[in-house]
């Protein structure tokens, strides 16, 4: 325990020397570095300290993004160093005014200055980057200040648009799944107000819900119309197109949509989708690749890069991503599986077999582990049994299973 409070010392030491460097620098607005990236993963993780660390040698890099400063903010936060969140916070306000007040709001109630709390409350209510009521009343950091007067008389004024409040009402709708509810409040309030981004973005979202995917593409295209600068829209088209099947299009969606926010990690995992629909297996392994960069510990995005090598034919790397998974779950027949096909294709037809047995003792209902061991075992000198255990996939409903049948057994 001692060690650990002094390696924190020592940590928090770095980032006031960083602290001090990052105010010496001027840089202007530039893409953010790998230490911005580690940084947010960190504060994903829950690695407070470490997200502190390489936020503060980002900052020393480039002082000229707010949400350089808000991110690493947020990791002091979590570290309870309440003093030096709201330094970050009011730094990120400096370089966007009134971009950081929700965070100013949060630092103060989580450090029981209630006064400073409401304060900035108020004054991100009055703010172009206003929360939704619900989102606000429901925040974690002012459960304390929601037993106060000053919370009640803050809430007796009405902050929201008659537009806002009804955006509210199909959010709600949306999480029940009350999907007709959600586009009769549509239809009634664009009846108003036909050219609101808002609507049309809570349209698009309904459409995506309901699976309707060239709806949703068509109302997320019409809100960037609107607005062809908000690149926040890009994520919402990018995933309806990715569903529709559109991949080139989705791909240039998120490509815009990591421009705006490099730090959205999911973002990368949407664009290796797309990018596999397009068979670019090269650069979909690059975006998983990033993503495990940080979140090593995901086992079906590690899964999903050993099947994008194995797409691409590069079975050693397909193999090297499959061992590590079984390293990690060793009964799980969906690994063994993937393992022994990629055996199957190196023609390491022992190692093979041993896999997709191993896979059908975990899971002896699986078709298409069954017609891999029966074109193992064909290929391995044994085709009277690999035979039966092709005709045993096909009768569960494997048709892939037929060619390999009339290639080999008939």
């Amino acid at each position: 325990m001692q060690e650990k409070l002094q390696q924190n010392s020592i940590m928090l030491f770095i980032v006031d020397v960083m602290l001090l460097i990052g105010t010496l620098i001027p840089v202007h607005s530039q893409a953010p570095d790998e230490d911005y990236l580690t940084g947010c993963a960190g504060l994903i993780r829950g690695e407070y300290v470490k997200a502190v660390e390489s936020l503060s040698f980002a900052i020393s890099r480039n002082n000229a993004d707010e949400q350089y400063f808000i991110k690493r903010g947020e990791a002091f936060l979590k570290l309870k160093e309440f003093d030096r969140a709201v330094n970050d916070f009011k730094e990120a306000n400096q370089i966007y005014p009134g971009m950081a007040d929700i965070w100013l709001a949060r630092s103060f109630a989580l450090s029981g200055d209630q006064g400073m709390a409401v304060l900035f409350l108020t004054s991100h209510l009055k703010s172009e980057f206003r929360l939704p009521e619900d989102s606000i009343r429901k925040d974690r950091a002012f459960d304390e200040l929601q037993t106060t007067t000053e919370w009640y008389n803050l809430w007796q004024k009405d902050w929201y648009s008659e537009e806002e409040t009804a955006a509210a009402e199909i959010r709600y709708c949306l999480r029940k799944r009350l999907f007709e509810e959600a586009n009769a409040i549509i239809a009634a309030e664009m009846a108003k107000k036909p050219d609101s981004k808002v609507l049309l973005l809570l349209k698009g979202k309904t459409a995506f819900n309901q699976e309707n995917y060239a709806a949703a593409i068509a109302d997320y295209s019409a809100a960037l119309n609107l607005d062809k600068y908000d690149l926040t829209i890009y994520s919402g088209r990018g995933t309806a197109y990715l569903k529709a099947g559109r991949y080139k299009d989705a791909v240039n969606d998120f490509n815009k949509a990591l421009k705006d926010d490099p730090a959205d990690f999911r973002l990368y995992l949407l664009r290796a989708e797309a990018l596999a629909g397009t068979r670019s297996w090269g650069p979909a392994i690059k975006d998983l690749l990033l993503y495990l960069k940080y979140f090593d510990d995901d086992q079906a995005v590690l899964h999903r890069c050993g099947d994008y090598y194995y797409q691409a034919g590069d079975y050693m790397n397909a193999l090297k991503c499959f061992n590590k998974n079984l390293k990690e779950d060793p009964n799980n027949s969906n690994y063994y599986k993937s393992r022994g096909k990629t055996y199957l294709m190196t023609s390491m037809y022992r190692y093979a077999l041993s896999d997709l047995a191993m896979s059908l003792d975990l899971n002896p209902d699986d078709a298409e582990t069954w017609m891999y061991l029966g074109i193992a075992k064909i290929r391995s000198g044994d085709k009277e049994n690999g035979c039966s255990d092709l005709e045993r996939a096909r009768k569960m409903g494997n048709s892939e299973a037929v060619r390999f049948i009339l290639d080999n057994c008939k």
